[in-house]
């Protein structure tokens, strides 16, 4: 079972062994990855899977986008971040983060992206797992995503993590929700991996 980090994000690391025998460290994000998190976007996800996270076409981040998603509050804006070693060198495989809604500070839209050559190992699934536990202890009381309709994958990670699909005024979204204040859902026995927003 994944147990919630919780300690201060420049010392908290975990690392989690995943099917087939591999290995990633899980970390909070800091300001210092942005590097980390621009070549994960540019070389890490095929075309397909950065629409499907970001919901536009998009080759590289721009750097104001690369420096949001790293310069993190650890409340209101909060993200994980998987590593392994390649060659010596730290490469990020995963993300997972929350924002809160500034009109309702406890609701909290999440996104999750995974490497494409890392989907299909379960890391999708205990990323999400481990995003819920530490917005539950930080006060949100529902965690949602808007999934693009032809990202399948994502879409039963959701609902494998007891996420329900709502209204969407979006014919191309699926708005996925998850009440916090509920007791937290079972662990699947096996999950897809998958990138969303």
């Amino acid at each position: 079972m994944d147990t919630a980090l919780a300690c201060a994000p420049r010392n908290c690391s975990a690392r989690w062994d995943l099917a087939g025998g591999h290995a990633v460290t899980v970390r909070p994000v800091v300001a210092e990855d942005l590097q980390l998190e621009s070549e994960f976007v540019a070389r890490g996800l095929t075309q397909q899977s950065r629409y499907q996270r970001f919901q536009t076409a998009l080759r590289e981040l721009p750097p104001g986008m690369a420096a949001y998603l790293t310069d993190i509050d650890y409340r209101q804006h909060f993200a994980l971040l998987a590593l392994v070693e390649d060659d010596g060198r730290p490469r990020q495989v995963g993300e997972v983060r929350y924002v809160c809604d500034g009109a309702l500070p406890d609701q909290a839209e999440f996104a999750l992206a995974v490497a494409d050559d890392w989907q299909g190992r379960g890391l999708g699934a205990r990323l999400l797992r481990q995003l819920v536990r530490v917005a539950r202890r930080h006060g949100v009381r529902l965690l949602y995503g808007d999934v693009l309709r032809t990202n399948q994958a994502m879409l039963a990670l959701a609902r494998s993590q007891g996420f329900v699909p709502q209204r969407q005024g979006d014919a191309r979204l699926v708005r996925m929700a998850l009440a916090l204040d509920a007791a937290p859902a079972p662990a699947p026995a096996h999950s897809a991996g998958g990138s969303a927003r």
